[in-house]
């Protein structure tokens, strides 16, 4: 099974929002269970009005061949109103996810995500103990 075919495990990522405003990074955790997706995502917050808060969203989608699809929705209250549509292909390995967001009829943009360095190939050490 390659790192494509289970897409479980840390990323690290960035989305680009239209109009010149700046990049914003995010990190997400997805559980891959034969293609259905879920997992939470933590970013923080552009609005100047938030402080620096960090705000907290689950997502929730699917994976067939290279194409995964998943929904980001905020639990702030501020933010529970929209859901965001993340929509991008997968790399052969299995280590980087690219494509589009969406907020229907607001605003889109581009968006890249990168597996957590080791993540699919977590070492096992085994002891041996010889008894007689």
């Amino acid at each position: 099974m390659s790192g494509a075919d289970d897409l479980s495990g840390g990323w690290d990522g960035i989305y680009n929002y239209p109009r010149g405003m700046r990049p914003n990074a995010f990190t997400a955790t997805l559980r891959d269970s034969g293609g259905l997706l879920a997992g939470e995502a933590s970013e923080p917050s552009q609005d100047p009005q938030d402080h620096g808060a960090i705000l907290h969203a689950l997502l929730e989608g699917s994976r067939e061949g290279s194409a995964v699809r998943f929904v980001k929705t905020y639990d702030a209250p501020s933010r529970a109103h929209y859901a965001v549509i993340y929509s991008g292909t997968v790399n052969g390995e299995g280590t980087e996810i690219s494509g589009r967001w969406d907020i229907p009829g607001v605003w889109s943009g581009t968006f890249i995500m990168v597996r957590h360095v080791g993540a699919e190939n977590v070492a096992e050490t085994r002891v041996e103990e010889t008894v007689r």
